[in-house]
This record gives structure tokens, C-alpha cells and sequence, in this order.
């Protein structure tokens, strides 16, 4: 099922999919919004929305930030209503099951400054309305501000959340990226059976196959990707060495921002699981994963055992066996 939840800062300050703006009916905005509109190039908002309506729209350049970025008109006049606020977290559910790539929606308390609406009843508003259109995956991030708020709203229950018990799995699947190079037509369909395989088995596996859109910049693609990745599978074979090392198109881009990020890793991190697809571990790995304890998967022989093998890894079930009692020794 969907999921909401509270975080304190600015929602520009992490990755989502989609930011919601918030802005009025007459199409102004607060100086705080109007700032970020200003710094990241971010067209004004249209004069005449309704109340409770949402425009959404890509986010060009926001490469760190989200694929998209919606206005949400919050207030009329210097009203706002919970029947619009709610309406505004359909508008936000529906979009994740219209878009395959939004699954994560970052929204500030929309309604609850110029439009005069108390910061739980926005929180309500919000929920109930978001988790009727939602695609199961979603998850709606309301992002607070100042921090006396934030510890108000986080001593409260948020509506129709279900109670998890300390051993129970988490509501949100786990959102891993697939990364590869179209080396052959036959590669690239075994990458979309892998993919289909994670995602029958609960992983949402994210692919530019599905969610890559025609028009969408392609580098904010993968950079947005990439960070919002629980873990990354870098699928490699002799081509995308090639490209990794040469720093060659799309592979070149990821090579990196990978790099970058896996130096802020400890040690032990298995954020980044590399596959080699070529018949020779060494032939296929570019130089930077040179030092990684890889899965080789030179082809179908393996197929049914590397498969369990990913699934175990992603899932963190790799476990040792029970230490049994210290021998007798005579």
C-alpha cells in the first residue's frame, strides 16, 4: 500500500520525482518558493488555476533535485479549504499510476501558511487524499520547515497508516536501478527479463526500458535515478568497460557520478552490486570495479542459480550457518 510521512527540511534539499509548489489561484507564490523558482529556472506558475488543481511539467536542470515539478493551487485569495488540499493529494496519488517513474512525491504543508489551514488538518487532508489514487509503491514525503511544527505533527498518528511491528517488513519496496549498455539486441531483452524477474519478486527495478520517457534529458534521468536508488546494479560486459573506462555516452555519465558516490561509502556498503555478463570476469569489468566481489553471469547455465543468488543479496539474506558446541577433545 501507499505510504506517507513527515520530514523536517526543504524538500530541494533531497531527490523525489516530483516537487509540488505551492502557489495561488491569481498564480502568485511566497518569496520562499519565488527564490527557488528564480535559481533553478523554474518557469512562473499560470494565472487561473482553480482551487485544489495541480499542473505538472519536467523539471530541466533539476538533476539532483526531481524528474518533475508540479504547482499546486493551494490558495484563493488568502483562503485555502481541506476539501482542495485534498483534492490536490488525489491529483498527486494519480499521477504515480499515470507516470511509472513517480513513486516519490515531495509536497510542503500545502495551505497551512497563506491559506490559514492548521498544519494537522493539511497533514489529514493530504494523506487521505493521496492514498485514494496512489499507486501501491507511492510514497508522499510532506516536508515541514520549522522544527517546533514538526515535533507537534510527529507526536500524532498519521491517518490511515497502518502499524508496523518492529520485525515486519517495510510497506516500500525496495528501489533498485538497473544500470547497462545496449551492447546487443539479445542483452538488452535479457536485462528486461532480469528486471521483470525483480519486480515479480517484490524489488521495483527501475529501467530506462519502462521509465525513460521520449524527451526526458537523459542525464537528469540517470543522476535522479541513481540517488534514489536503494542499491544499484551495474550490469557489465565487455562494451560497457569499454564505455565506463573511455567515459563514452550514458555509461561514460554514470561512470561518474557512480565514482562519486562510491567514495562517500564505508567500506562494507553493498549499495553497488556489479553483474559481469562477459565469458572472463577481467574482460568484462572496467577499471574502477576492478576490486569488486562480483556475481559472473557468463550465460543460461547460470541462470536459475545467479538469480537466487541476486534476490538473497538484495533481500539481505545471505546468512552463515549456526555455530555449533566446541568439540570433545580427548
Amino acid at each position: 500500500m501507499s505510504a506517507v510521512e513527515l520530514k523536517l527540511g526543504d524538500m530541494f534539499d533531497g531527490p523525489s520525482d516530483l516537487v509540488v509548489l505551492p502557489c495561488s489561484t491569481a498564480g502568485t507564490v511566497t518569496s520562499f518558493v519565488s527564490d527557488r523558482l528564480t535559481h533553478h529556472n523554474i518557469p512562473y506558475p499560470e494565472i487561473g488555476m482553480k482551487l485544489g488543481e495541480v499542473k505538472v511539467l519536467p523539471f530541466e536542470g533539476g538533476e539532483n533535485i526531481a524528474q518533475f515539478v508540479a504547482y499546486a493551487a493551494s490558495v484563493d485569495g488568502h483562503a485555502s479549504s481541506v476539501d482542495a488540499i485534498s483534492k490536490i493529494g488525489e491529483h498527486l496519488g494519480a499521477e504515480t499510476r499515470l507516470r511509472s517513474i513517480i513513486r516519490l512525491v515531495s509536497t510542503p504543508l500545502l495551505g497551512a501558511g497563506a491559506g490559514g489551514l492548521r498544519s494537522q488538518v493539511v497533514v489529514n487532508a493530504l494523506s487521505d487524499g493521496f492514498k485514494k489514487t496512489a499507486h501501491k509503491d507511492a510514497r508522499l514525503v510532506i516536508h515541514v520547515l520549522h522544527q517546533d511544527v514538526f515535533n507537534r505533527l510527529s507526536k500524532k498518528e498519521l491517518p490511515s497508516r497502518t502499524t508496523e511491528s518492529a520485525t515486519a517488513e517495510p510497506i516500500n519496496p525496495k528501489r533498485v536501478f538497473v544500470s547497462y549498455c545496449h551492447s546487443t539486441p539479445e542483452h538488452r531483452e535479457w536485462i528486461v527479463g532480469l528486471s521483470t524477474f525483480l519486480r515479480e519478486n517484490g524489488i521495483d527495478a527501475r529501467l530506462d526500458v519502462w521509465h525513460l520517457r521520449r524527451g526526458m534529458d537523459l542525464p537528469q534521468f540517470m543522476t535522479n535515478e541513481l540517488t534514489l536508488a536503494d542499491q544499484v546494479i551495474l550490469v557489465s560486459d565487455e562494451m560497457y568497460a569499454n564505455k565506463a573506462d573511455g567515459r563514452v555516452g550514458g555509461v561514460g555519465w554514470e561512470t561518474m557520478i557512480v565514482q562519486g558516490d562510491m567514495a562517500k561509502q564505508p567500506p562494507d556498503s553493498t549499495k553497488y552490486l556489479v553483474i559481469v555478463r562477459s565469458e572472463t570476469v577481467d574482460d568484462g569489468l572496467p577499471l574502477y570495479l576492478k576490486t569488486k566481489f562480483v556475481i559472473h553471469w557468463p550465460g543460461p547455465i547460470t541462470e536459475e542459480l545467479n538469480r537466487r543468488t541476486l534476490l538473497s543479496e538484495l533481500y539481505d539474506r545471505i546468512e552463515a550457518p549456526p555455530l555449533g558446541p566446541r568439540p570433545v577433545f580427548l
